[in-house]
């Protein structure tokens, strides 16, 4: 290795993350949509989950959706600050 450059730390883009979410939530509405046809705009209403694919549309964009939200807060999380080492009242 040359200049002291240690090995390439390889680093996970949360981003892929939060686009993995947001394609399986997209798809898992798709597949909700002809059981719950108010879904997108009311998320209330008449609906019909008991086919398999109405019941694999809402567990993959559930999915999708906690994907969404575990990538946005480890996006955000910070790392924690070192103390400088001079306010060591020790």
């Amino acid at each position: 290795m040359r200049g002291g450059a240690g090995p390439a730390k390889m680093r996970f883009r949360w981003k892929y993350l939060e686009a993995l979410g947001g394609i399986l939530t997209f798809f898992g509405t798709l597949a909700i949509l002809p059981g719950c046809p108010y879904f997108i705009l009311f998320a209330y209403g008449p609906c019909d989950l008991s086919s398999s694919e109405g019941q694999t549309g809402l567990v993959v964009a559930t999915t999708g959706a906690v994907l969404i939200l575990v990538g946005e807060a480890a996006r955000r999380k910070k790392p924690n600050a070192k103390p400088p080492l001079g306010d060591n009242p020790l």
